[in-house]
């Protein structure tokens, strides 16, 4: 439905429409309701340019993969928590790790003129997340990203220490003799599977250790590739004294394939996650892990999103901290 419609049901000009969607602060109160309401009333979208700053509903998007892997359910606790502490409504599309899934949450987002969005992207997808972050400047929607960076661009968000976090861990177990480690990394085109393998390499170099590529498997980031990466590493004659697990959903296979072997985690083969698992395995193994303020992470997206709707200008961005349980 287009402007010339509004105009002519609030009986005002174009120009005076252009102006309530785009500058209302410009236009008398009772005329700028007017327009808005009927604007409202026949659901009007201003998608041929920019976002419509006068019908924005004063609610956030969160678009993340899902809410089964503990990881992410933890980043919404904390999102809930400091929407409600903010008084903001929110929205939630899970996207299941489809970029198209993604596009899509972004045209209903458009659609109903939600104010700001929070992004966890699509996984090893960082070229399609790119489009959905230029439709997002587009527009001119407030977001921010958590966990999953960009390499490519320059984002606001809340993020891992994801190098220094796997050379600090590493740097731990071979100062504790654990020379040979094995690390199940993600996918090459993941950029915090990267930068955690640099870590990875960064500390095995301090020792004057060579890497292995025999000793590098790459997932991604499931419990299916951590188990079948696993058995692969549990068939070689000479096992490796750690493996060093990228995610916690990996991490999980890892059990699994340790457990079929007849092995004894933390006596036979020493295992160290990059997240910290749920209380039922750590209660049950001896996992040496990284654990991240994850509930914080969401709080902060949120106190980010909320800054950039009062005007706060240029990047914010958080790296958290991090401590290791050995």
């Amino acid at each position: 439905m287009g402007i010339r419609k509004i105009a002519a049901l609030a009986n005002v000009s174009i120009a005076t429409v252009s102006r309530v969607l785009n500058t209302p602060e410009l236009v008398k109160e009772n005329t700028r309701n007017k327009v808005l309401k009927i604007a409202q009333e026949l659901e009007y979208h201003k998608y041929n340019s920019s976002y419509t700053p006068a019908l924005k509903k004063d609610e956030i998007a969160v678009i993340m993969p899902d809410v089964i892997n503990s990881f992410f359910a933890r980043i919404l606790e904390g999102i809930v928590k400091q929407a409600k502490a903010l008084e903001l409504p929110l929205n939630l599309y899970l996207t299941h790790d489809k970029p198209e899934e993604e596009f899509d949450a972004v045209d209903t987002i458009l659609q109903k003129q939600t104010r700001g969005v929070i992004l966890i992207r699509a996984r090893n997808k960082e070229k399609e997340s790119s489009k959905t972050i230029l439709k997002l400047n587009k527009y001119n929607i407030p977001f921010v990203l958590v966990d999953r960076d960009i390499s490519s661009s320059q984002n606001s968000g809340v993020f891992l220490s994801n190098a220094n976090a796997v050379y600090d861990a590493v740097n731990l177990l071979i100062n504790d003799g654990y020379e040979d480690i094995s690390i199940i990394a993600g996918t090459t085109n993941s950029l915090n599977s990267n930068q955690r393998l640099d870590g990875y390499k960064e500390a095995l170099n301090k020792h004057n250790i060579i890497s292995q590529e025999s000793n590098i498997y790459r997932g991604d980031f499931s419990m299916q590739s951590g188990l079948e990466l696993t058995r692969e590493i549990l068939k070689k004659k000479v096992l490796p004294k750690a493996i060093f697990s990228c995610a916690n959903e990996i991490t999980i296979g890892c059990l699994k394939a340790i457990s079929e072997h007849g092995l004894r985690v933390g006596k036979d083969i020493k295992l160290f996650s990059f997240n910290k698992l749920d209380a039922s395995y750590l209660n049950n193994f001896d996992i040496s892990y990284v654990e991240h303020p994850v509930v914080s992470m969401g709080e902060k997206s949120v106190t980010i999103l909320k800054n950039k709707f009062v005007g706060t200008k240029g990047l914010i961005r958080e790296i958290v901290n991090y401590k290791i349980h050995y």
